[in-house]
């Protein structure tokens, strides 16, 4: 993708152009996330969790896992990977 130069408004707002935008799948109210990484300002599409866990299903079996790995029970996984969610409502 070739470079594009945007300016920078007197809000600090920099709009995201188009062709990137449809690349990555950003839409307006997505959630995107910003960090500066070695001088530099990175934008990333912020992925759901539901998303993240499909894309990664299988990633992890019995011939990519190490050899060393310590063994991980999948419910303390869960957990610690939704600890920070809210309990679902009692209905």
């Amino acid at each position: 993708m070739a470079t594009e130069e945007r300016a920078v408004d007197e809000k600090g707002r920099v709009t995201i152009p188009q062709r990137v935008r449809e690349s990555l799948g950003i839409e307006p109210g997505s959630a995107v996330t910003i960090e500066v990484t070695d001088g530099e300002i990175v934008v990333r599409p912020r992925v759901s969790r539901e998303v993240f866990v499909s894309s990664m299903a299988g990633v992890v079996n019995e011939e990519s896992r190490r050899s060393d790995a310590t063994a991980t029970d999948p419910l303390e996984l869960k957990a610690d990977w939704t600890s920070d969610l809210e309990a679902p409502s009692d209905r």
